[in-house]
This record gives C-alpha cells, sequence and structure tokens, in this order.
C-alpha cells in the first residue's frame, strides 16, 4: 500500500510538471506543423504492449525529420514501428506513425519530449516543434504468496465433430479405394498373363494373304462392275502381307517406296518384283486415273498376287509344310 502510494504522488508530480511544461513551451505545435503523441493508457502490466501513436500533420513541401530517441527508451523496449500511413487532403498532409514498446521490469518511465525537426519549403532554416513527456507506469502481476499451490488442471475433452467424423469416414473410403484397385489390377494382369501363356501362336503372313486372295476371288467383284474396290482391296491384301513378311512399312508407303525397299533385298528375284510392280501399278491406274482395265487384266492381278506370295514364302516354312 506504501508502494503505491508512493507511485501515486510521484504521477501527481509528473503529471503537473507536464502541465507547467506544456503552458510554457506552447511552440508544440504551429501553424506550418502540428505534432502530437499519446498512449492508449498510462497503466500497463509487465510484458504488455506499450502503442505509443505518433500523428505529424504539415504542409506540402515541408521536410520532417523523426526524433533518434524514439529507438531507446530508458526501461521500454522498441518491439516494432509500423510504415508511415500518409493522407494527403491538398496542400495538407498528415502522417500516422505507432511505435510498439514493452518492459520487462516494474515501475515509473517517461516517454521523454519528442523534438522534431522540419524545414519549410526553400527554407535553409531548421526548426523545431515539440510532444509533451508521456509517463507510463508499469505494475507487475498480483500474486497471492499465503494461498498453496494449484495442481496443474487436466486436459479438456473436446468433443468429435461431425467434420472430424466425415474425415475419418472418407480417409477410410479412399483406403479402401485404393486397396480395391490394387487387388482387382494385380488379378487383372495376372489373367491376362496367363492368357498370353496359352495364346494362339500367330499364322504365319503367306497363310493370311492367301487366305485373304481366296476370299476375294469368291466376291467376284470385279465381274459386278465394282472395279475399284476390286483392286484396292488386291493392293490392301499384297501391302499388309508384305509389312509382315518383311517388316516395312508397306501400308504407309507408295508403290515406288515399296519396289525400292523389295529392290534393296538381295534374295528376291527381280521378276518376283516385276510381277508385283504389275499388280501396284495396274491398281493405281485404276484408283487414280480410273482407268478400266480389260477382263483378263483383271483377272491377271489376282494371278499375280497369288504367285507373289507364293514365291515369296520362306524357306524354313516352306520345308515344314511339306513335312
Amino acid at each position: 500500500m506504501v508502494e503505491f502510494n508512493q507511485m501515486k504522488f510521484k504521477s501527481f508530480l509528473l503529471i503537473f510538471w507536464v502541465i507547467i511544461n506544456f503552458a510554457f513551451f506552447s511552440n508544440a505545435y504551429t501553424q506550418e506543423i502540428e505534432v502530437s503523441a499519446k498512449v492508449d493508457s498510462n497503466n500497463y502490466l509487465i510484458g504488455d504492449w506499450i502503442r505509443l501513436k505518433i500523428e505529424v500533420k504539415y504542409k506540402e513541401g515541408m521536410k520532417i525529420i523523426y526524433p533518434s530517441v524514439l529507438d531507446s527508451i530508458a526501461g521500454l523496449e522498441l518491439v516494432e514501428r509500423t510504415p508511415a500511413m500518409v493522407d494527403k487532403k491538398g496542400n495538407d498532409i498528415t502522417e500516422k506513425v505507432i511505435f510498439t514498446f514493452t518492459a520487462f521490469d516494474s515501475g515509473m518511465f517517461v516517454i521523454p519530449q519528442l523534438n522534431f525537426e522540419y524545414f519549410t519549403e526553400n527554407d535553409t532554416t531548421k526548426h523545431i516543434t515539440s510532444t509533451s513527456p508521456i509517463p507510463i507506469f508499469v505494475h507487475k502481476i498480483g500474486v497471492d504468496l499465503t494461498k498453496d499451490i494449484k495442481d496443474i488442471k487436466p486436459p479438456l475433452s473436446v468433443p468429435i465433430s461431425i467434420y472430424e467424423i466425415l474425415k475419418y469416414v472418407l480417409a477410410i473410403l479412399i483406403i479402401g479405394v485404393i486397396v480395391f484397385a490394387s487387388y482387382y489390377f494385380y488379378k487383372h494382369r495376372k489373367t491376362k498373363n496367363i492368357l498370353e501363356v496359352f495364346k494362339a501362336p500367330k499364322r504365319p503372313p503367306h497363310e493370311v494373304a492367301l487366305e485373304a486372295l481366296q476370299a476375294l476371288e469368291s466376291e467376284n467383284l470385279w465381274q459386278r462392275g465394282e472395279v475399284k474396290q476390286y483392286h484396292s482391296k488386291i493392293t490392301d491384301i499384297i501391302r499388309a502381307y508384305i509389312e509382315d513378311r518383311f517388316q516395312t512399312k508397306a501400308l504407309e508407303s507408295t508403290t515406288e517406296e515399296i519396289l525400292n525397299d523389295l529392290t534393296s533385298l538381295n534374295n528376291l528375284d527381280k521378276e518376283i518384283i516385276n510381277k508385283l510392280k504389275e499388280i501396284l501399278t495396274r491398281a493405281d491406274l485404276v484408283k487414280f486415273a480410273k482407268a478400266q482395265p480389260f477382263a483378263d487384266e483383271n483377272e491377271r492381278s489376282l494371278l499375280l498376287a497369288y504367285e507373289f506370295v507364293r514365291a515369296t514364302i520362306p524357306v524354313e516354312q516352306l520345308e515344314g509344310s511339306k513335312q
């Protein structure tokens, strides 16, 4: 109680001194510039944030220099300084800055008189305007030493919300989908591998080609006037056979490209290549020049196709078929 009364008395003296100081030094603001400094309260606890609000009003063209004392006030520690907030209305400018302090010891502290230096426009003369000192009282947190130390309270139980329940349900569903998908793809791949083991062997290309030519022959296309379709089917069968038999891109190549590819193979007889050339050339004339071959020419294209396929059957497959 005695300590509190002493602090109260000191506060009274300080406030009285501030009033006297303000009365004699009334140049805290002028017509050209006005500065003010204030805090939210004069009483704080140890560790509280003390916000000092500085407001400067001045005319456009003036230069303002803030006091450096704000960085080192006895008993107070500067925590942060906000960037200046500037509000301009015509030639009048208002600048606001907040300095945040804290104190780690109890007692009375004073934010001293703040001297702002300024220069008016087109004038190098230094002028000074000041704020009034501000008393700050920092108090200790009251602790009753006569009472026993209380036990630590147990953790509070928080009820489970619907959101948390849905979150867990969703997580379980996602895990279930992943497990099911993994199992499904594993089984599907395993089944696919088993089927591939028992998959029928690939048929030799000459068997496929000869069978297709026989099917085409039975359709009687050119006899029914469908000459273009007849020759197109012959070349499609031969091109597919060449691509599979000689591993060339015959289906995507021109007649000239196919003939050049086969000519480069040393094991093909020139007479065989000439037969192929006749088949492909006649088909090109029918498809692109709208030529109308004679009946014997239509029959000859199919006959040459048979001969070309039979003449190019691999030797090992011929020997196997004879056995």
